[in-house]
């Protein structure tokens, strides 16, 4: 999708940290721009800053990602504000400091609620309308590198959301080909955002017994401000938009470590292993080729 000039693009998460840099780069190339979060307080801090800009053309939606009926009345206000929707961005995450060897129910279900039934309430609200008005456009799930490499114990609960974006995400680039619909994984590291004070906006609802699990603060004492400034992550997620890049990896730190697990993997095949059984041949042959053809069907014009 190398156009990006007056497209619409829906972003949650996007009154702050990462979402904000992607609106604020959206904005500066021209797109039309839903800006969707939870926090109000964060909706008025972006208003604010964007009050500056030269591209007024945007849009702000307050909204819970894991609240099915309000994130398809939030894709319809979409369509209603700016028209059909090109980009979509599953942006919003939480983290918590939950171990995950004691966390609760209530724990799991409030992480992966959100990190992962968040992008799947985007897809299912707004890539049937993509699909339908064929034009074309681009789906940016955010996962993280802790969804290519594991996390001590109290990352492992937002490793294992994340672990599952990257999944969905490089099934439904397969999908979305043969619609002309790019799907990438944006995998950053260490960026300044605030998603380590998502405990403190926990919903109620979801708020584990008392002293059910005890917290794992090893992130917590590092300041995030020294991360890469979301604006500079923004203008990696658009070129690779423009690019259709399958992974958008924007912290080179990490390299070494990722080719190290890989290398962890691929240790683990058998060596000189031979299949003979026709039926199991057969089978991984026909999958390979409904892969293959599924990623030539992929387009970057």
């Amino acid at each position: 999708m190398k156009q990006v000039e007056g497209k619409v693009a829906f972003i949650t998460g996007g009154a702050s940290g990462i979402g904000f840099g992607m609106a604020q780069v959206f904005l500066k190339s021209g797109m039309k721009v839903i800006i969707a979060d939870i926090l109000q307080e964060r909706l008025d801090e972006a208003a604010r800053v964007l009050a500056q800009s030269t591209n007024r053309d945007y849009h702000f939606i307050k909204v819970d990602v894991t609240d099915r009926t309000a994130m398809a009345a939030a894709a319809a206000e979409a369509e209603r504000v700016f028209g059909k929707v090109h980009v979509l961005c599953n942006n919003a995450g939480v983290y918590g400091n939950l171990p995950i060897e004691t966390a609760s129910y209530k724990d799991w279900d409030w992480v992966l609620g959100v990190n992962l039934g968040g992008v799947v309430n985007g897809i299912v609200s707004f890539i049937p309308k993509m699909i339908a008005h064929g034009e074309g456009g681009h789906i940016v799930n955010t996962s993280s590198m802790a969804g290519l490499i594991p996390l001590p114990s109290g990352g492992g609960l937002y490793a294992t959301s994340k672990f599952a974006v990257r999944g969905l995400t490089d099934s439904l680039r397969l999908a979305l080909g043969a619609h002309n619909i790019g799907v990438s994984v944006l995998c950053p590291g260490m960026t300044r955002t605030r998603i380590m004070e998502a405990e403190k906006h926990r919903p109620s609802q979801e708020a584990a017994p008392a002293a059910a699990s005890s917290r794992d603060d090893w992130q917590s004492t590092f300041d995030m401000g020294g991360g890469m400034d979301p604006v500079e992550l923004g203008e990696r997620v658009l070129r690779g938009i423009q690019r259709n890049d399958a992974y958008i990896l924007p912290h080179g730190e990490f390299k070494d470590e990722v080719q190290g697990l890989f290398d962890d993997i691929m240790s683990g095949f058998p060596e000189g292993q031979q299949i003979d059984d026709p039926v199991r041949l057969m089978f991984e042959d026909v999958r390979r080729k409904m892969t293959a053809d599924a990623k030539a069907a992929i387009k970057n014009d």
